[in-house]
Order: C-alpha cells, then structure tokens, then sequence
C-alpha cells in the first residue's frame, strides 16, 4: 500500500538534530506515511543514522550538495504519497500535527492546496519558546504573500498535484525558495491554516546569512511582476529592506528607502503594513539576529 503522505528532510551535517527531528515524525499518532532524508553532504554518518531506525518508511536519498530547493525538488519527484510535508533538518513537529493537518483538509473542497499552521520560534541553546507565529491569512492568500511569507516550510502540508501546476522550487534562488513557491502556489489553489502551534522552528547561531536573505527579496522582486510593477507593493518591500539594512548597520539601504518614498510618497497603504509587521514576531526575530542578541 503506498502512503499517503510523504515527509521530505533536506540534511546537510546535522545528524543530532536530524535525529531529532526525525524522531518528531516517527512520533506522530498518524503513521501512514514514509520519510525521504535528502542527505547534501553525502555523509556515511547521515546514511547510518538512518538505517540505524530500523524503519521501512525511511528513505536514505544522497543528493550532490546542490542546496535546499533541489533537495525539495528531488524529494517532491521521488515522493509516492497524495500529500507532501516539508521538515527541515533542524525542526520538530508536535506528535499530532499531521493528523490535525490531514483532517481539516479531508473537510476542504479539492481548490485547497496547501494547509499551515501556527508554529513555535524554539531558542535552541536553552530550549525556550521564545515567540509564536500565527497564520495572518487563508482562503485566498495571494496578497498577503505578495508582501511577506506568511508560514515556515516545516509547517506546509500540500497535495501532491500542486507541484504539477505551479511548477517545483526554482534553484536558482539562494533564499525565499520557500516564499517563492507558494506565492506562486497561491495563484491557482486556496490556503487553509490551523491556529495552533504544531512545528518548533529551531533557532541557533550559523542560520542565518543577512546577506544571502537580501539576495532572495531581491530576486522576490524581480521575479515576481505583480511585485516589481505594482508601485505600492515594490515600496513596502523596499521599505522594509532598507529599514532593516539600517538597523544592521549597512547604511546603503537609504537608497532602498528613497526609491520607496519616490514610488509612494504619501506610504499609502504601506505605514500601516510597516508597522504590522515590525510586531510580527518574525520581524522581531530577524531583527535580535541581525543585533547579534540571539
């Protein structure tokens, strides 16, 4: 019998933490599934981690180091299940996450895709809920994601034929492959989401590049016309980058702040955006890494 769900884990080095969250998924009161490990790093600690569970589900698939949207990619193709869920490798999931996922989406008529939820920010180092992230939108999700990404990928459960119509994770974004994909998923299939916290998003130092995530809202932008063409939405994303190059010390986003202001000089619309999203608990979080607080 195939499953019906199929778990992708991209891995690169981190086979304590890939222990864990592999623990987290083998831990779920719904077990009709199978776990593909996408290892980057090729390492025969990773391989052996994996055989040493013992379980038929598990899939040990070596990957070339191509980065995290071809290990996706590689996964959603070799997946056997109607419904795929993403894990990264440093994530946990609470033991009935996939199968409060899967029953709400039994409920929804086929137009929904994709189902998210809540998720916990977990400080690695001392274990601590430092934040939770609500979903801000369903439904039709495609303006709110026009502005920000409003999951975490270890969140998503998608149905399988999603990928047939809005395409795989495009490789050649360095970050905000997640972002990427379903803003563009979200122009053909509906959102639904659970309010409740069933992913722990681990944080830790060495996660997170600032430089690397500015190439991804750029690439956003230029992707993305209905971002690029559209003056109000260009202007929040510039001028949310260039407040958060400021606030890190790169005194060239005045430059990402001007352009906002000569595309909206009034901020019609984006004032409002700006300052929900500074009490965004992820805005919050960017900004305590970008200060070297956590």
């Amino acid at each position: 019998m195939e499953p019906l769900v199929s778990i992708i884990i991209p891995t690169y080095n981190r086979e304590k933490l890939l222990e864990r969250a592999i623990n987290s998924v083998l831990n779920q009161t719904f077990d009709n599934f199978e776990i593909l490990i996408v290892d980057g790093a090729r390492r025969k600690d990773t391989e052996d981690l994996v055989r040493s569970f013992g379980d038929g589900r598990l899939r040990y698939i070596s990957q070339r180091g191509e980065g995290i949207a071809n290990a996706r990619n590689i996964g959603v193709k070799k997946a056997k299940g109607k419904l795929i869920a993403f894990l990264d490798d440093d994530d946990s999931w609470e033991p009935e996450k996939l199968e409060r996922q899967i029953q709400e989406l039994k409920n929804l008529p086929e137009s929904y895709g994709v189902i998210y939820t809540a998720f916990n920010y977990l400080y690695l180092p001392n274990q601590k809920i430092i934040g939770v992230k609500k979903p801000k939108a369903q439904g039709n999700v495609y303006r709110h994601l026009l502005l920000d990404n409003i999951t975490g990928t270890s969140t998503i459960l998608v149905r399988k034929k999603c990928f047939r119509r809005a395409g795989l994770f495009r490789e050649e974004f360095i970050t905000c492959e997640d972002w990427d994909m379903w803003l563009r998923m979200a122009k053909f299939y509906l959102f639904a989401s659970i309010n409740e916290p069933l992913v722990n998003y681990s944080i830790h130092k060495g996660q997170f590049s600032f430089s690397k995530y500015l190439l991804g809202r750029y690439k956003m932008i230029e992707t993305h016309g209905d971002i690029k063409h559209n003056p109000r939405v260009l202007s929040y994303h510039l001028l949310q980058i260039g407040t958060l190059r400021i606030i890190s010390g790169d005194k060239k986003g005045i430059v990402d702040l001007k352009k906002a202001f000569q595309l909206n000089p009034f901020m019609k619309d984006n004032i409002g955006n700006i300052v929900n999203s500074l009490f965004d608990i992820r805005t919050r979080i960017y900004l305590m890494k970008f200060l070297k607080r956590i």
